[in-house]
């Protein structure tokens, strides 16, 4: 068990962020880095209009096990839950995550299906390092990752998020 920095919540050692707050383990490491070790870059910024670029460069970091990690807490969140929206590099392959670690996207992963299925888009649930994930791979994703920030969480699409990197530094 780890102490969050920043609201003292209790987290167990396999997350790598808090669920409450989306406040970083002081030894982070995320579940889909351990096979692959490391600690991501900086914290940094990034917004939904961004997203593109971000996968772009996402993509040319060209290494399985590469990711970035929006993470926010939305403006009508009565608990201070964060929500956790990945991109990732699985067997050359840059994919949408939408991870099933933390309460609130854990809660909300139907209505994440529900948009996706809206778009013409499928997620497959997979598991992986004893983490649950739904992916979506292919055209779309950069869309599906806005859509579901701007739709299901009322975020403009230019606001700046928290952005994680592991093995590439997003360059804005």
């Amino acid at each position: 068990m780890w102490t969050c920095p920043k609201c003292s919540e209790q987290i167990e050692d396999q997350f790598d962020s808090c669920w409450k707050c989306a406040g970083e383990a002081p030894q982070f490491q995320s579940i889909f880095s351990k096979p692959f070790g490391g600690r991501p870059k900086k914290s940094e910024e990034a917004s939904a209009a961004e997203i593109p670029k971000v996968i772009k460069q996402l993509k040319q970091s060209a290494q399985a096990g590469n990711f970035v990690v929006f993470m926010f807490v939305p403006s009508d969140s009565k608990d201070g839950e964060a929500v956790n929206l990945q991109y990732s590099i699985d067997s050359g392959v840059v994919g949408f995550d939408w991870l099933l670690i933390g309460p609130r996207n854990i809660a909300d992963r139907a209505k994440v299906i529900d948009l996706a299925s809206k778009l013409g888009f499928s997620l497959e649930e997979r598991e992986e390092n004893g983490c649950r994930f739904l992916r979506m791979t292919g055209s779309g994703i950069s869309e599906l990752g806005a859509r579901i920030i701007q739709d299901v969480y009322h975020i403009r699409r230019n606001r700046k998020l928290d952005l994680m990197t592991q093995g590439f530094e997003w360059q804005p």
